[in-house]
């Protein structure tokens, strides 16, 4: 899942790619990061991310993208599905987050953060909170305040669990 946000950033340059190379007195930038500028936007963003070995690891809907000053991208109406053989084993979802591509020691890390609601939903338990952060570079995702785990009746019936 390391990937998933920045192949979202990706398509955010790409979607600025298409719109530059259409005006002919443009020219062609050296990187693919001088193609995002502010304002760009994007509605019904849609994101998978595939492994080395071609299986689909996560899938990242978005409602609407906004590309703002200083590389920061908003997302509205967040939602990740995390696979597993096949399955999703995870989905998170967060009404609104900002998104950061950093440049350090010659390594892009993707930054996500929000100070809004964060619910992440798995067969056994869901995790409520508010405000979250995941870095890239450590592959950490972290709910800030207020954190709550619910665990499901179906963890509770779970014969090596005695709870």
């Amino acid at each position: 899942m390391k990937y998933l946000f920045s192949h979202f950033i990706v398509l955010l340059f790409v979607c600025g790619a298409v719109r530059a190379q259409a005006t002919p007195d443009v020219p062609a930038p050296t990187k693919l990061d001088e193609y995002m500028e502010a304002g760009m936007e994007v509605s019904g963003v849609r994101v998978p991310y595939y492994d080395d070995d071609g299986n689909l690891r996560a899938q990242l809907y978005g409602g609407h993208a906004k590309v703002l000053d200083g590389g920061v991208a908003g997302i509205t109406n967040l939602r990740v599905d995390v696979f597993q053989d096949g399955e999703v084993i995870m989905t998170i979802f967060a009404p609104q987050c900002f998104t950061k591509m950093i440049d350090q020691d010659d390594k892009k890390i993707l930054s996500v953060y929000s100070e809004g609601d964060v619910l992440i939903d798995m067969e056994q338990m869901s995790i409520i909170g508010r405000g979250f952060r995941f870095s890239s570079e450590q592959n950490r995702f972290e709910i800030l305040h207020d954190s709550k785990v619910l665990v499901k009746e179906v963890a509770r019936n779970m014969p090596e669990l005695e709870l």
